[in-house]
């Protein structure tokens, strides 16, 4: 098991990339990407965020000799929860989970009623678009991504439309990677500083229909490896590339379904949301020590339950104010997988479909991911 770490997790690289263009962070900077930025002559810095590309998987499926592999120079904590949502959004904005209140794919909007996919709108559990599509950018506003200089041109590349673009310089949209990275080399041979981030949602896209050690998966991680390779060759020598990742995944075939179990089902007024690896259970006030009694017996072996309130004071979810939406969302524990099961609720008529490939949890596999750091070299 993997606690977060807010002294050096994901938001250590952002506060370092955004200081050393005159920003600010509540959070500390990463001494490894600061000993680069101090050999001087840096105004480019590329920040590639590949979904899923955690540290153990990294080691497991490239050879030492890998590119990602000799330039991989810190392996850091993730933020909890450590899934996509709540991850990259920290990364683009460099505040926590906690303080921005996008906590995790589905989320209870008690303006809606409803459960909905944080990211795409769409009701969690019978997968129908709901028609106001999703309302996170409006309840929770978003700083602006990368901080929004006014002293630095800020670009942000994703494969879609997304907030997390939001306030930066000039959003790119472009659907293949390999004219993402050509983009982003355009932009690091123009004169001036630029801060460029760029989105890639492999090879987590792959590991949640195929599984982590899938021979698709090691085929993305080799792919990934030459493709940057080649794109580090290439960027000028006044240009920075750090690579990360929001999140690793494990393998996760065994579900907890709530429903089917009375004694826990009983004690809920409402299923669980968040994601199936970091769920925010809502309990009948009367009912928490039964509660806590029958998840322990249920669920003991590979779930942490922790309390709201051991959440806020241990910082779970990092550090500084809470957004209002933070704890509408939390509800009254957080079931935290610390092994290989996840938790189901198949509400009447619907169904969530299982994935293979799984993230949000506590385990070591989830939480650790790289910091790979390439200086470019061209004149």
């Amino acid at each position: 098991m993997k606690y977060p770490d807010y002294d050096r997790s994901s938001l250590s690289i952002t506060a370092s990339l955004l200081r050393h263009f005159g920003g600010q962070s509540a959070y500390p900077t990463l001494p490894e990407i600061d000993k680069s930025l101090q050999a001087g002559g840096i105004n480019k810095i590329v920040l590639l965020l590949c979904d899923g590309m955690g540290e153990l998987l990294l080691r497991r499926h490239l050879p030492e000799g890998a590119f990602l592999r000799t330039h991989d120079e810190a392996a850091i904590s993730a933020v909890f929860p450590s899934t996509t949502t709540a991850a990259t959004t920290s990364i683009w904005t460099g505040v926590s989970p906690l303080e921005h209140g996008w906590l995790g794919w589905s989320l209870y909007f008690k303006e809606c009623a409803l459960q909905i996919d944080t990211f795409i709108g769409t009701e969690s559990h019978r997968g129908e678009r709901f028609p106001l599509g999703t309302p996170a950018p409006t309840l929770m506003p978003l700083p602006p991504a990368l901080g929004g200089s006014d002293r630095v041109e800020t670009h942000m590349i994703f494969p879609f439309p997304s907030a997390s673009m939001a306030g930066c310089t000039k959003p790119h949209v472009i659907a293949d990677f390999e004219d993402m990275l050509s983009c982003a080399l355009g932009l690091c041979r123009e004169d001036g500083q630029r801060l460029i981030g760029i989105y890639t949602n492999q090879p987590d896209h792959t590991m949640h229909s195929v599984g982590v050690n899938a021979p698709e998966t090691v085929g993305h991680f080799e792919r990934l490896n030459r493709a940057i390779e080649r794109f580090a060759a290439l960027l000028p020598k006044d240009a920075l590339l750090v690579v990360t990742a929001d999140h690793g995944l494990v393998d996760a075939t065994s579900p907890v379904i709530v429903n089917e179990i009375r004694a826990l089902d009983e004690c809920l007024w409402m299923p669980p949301s968040i994601e199936a690896r970091a769920a925010a259970m809502f309990v009948k006030p009367w009912r928490r020590a039964q509660f806590e009694r029958e998840f322990k017996a249920v669920c003991g072996e590979d779930f942490l339950l922790i309390s709201r309130e051991d959440a806020l004071k241990t910082h779970l979810l990092g550090r500084g104010t809470p957004h209002p939406k933070s704890e509408d969302f939390m509800g009254d524990y957080l079931a935290c997988a610390t092994g290989g099961r996840f938790l189901r609720y198949d509400t009447l008529g619907c169904k969530v479909p299982n994935l293979i490939g799984q993230h949000a949890g506590l385990t070591d596999e989830e939480m650790t991911v790289p910091v790979i750091i390439a200086r470019g070299g061209r004149d």
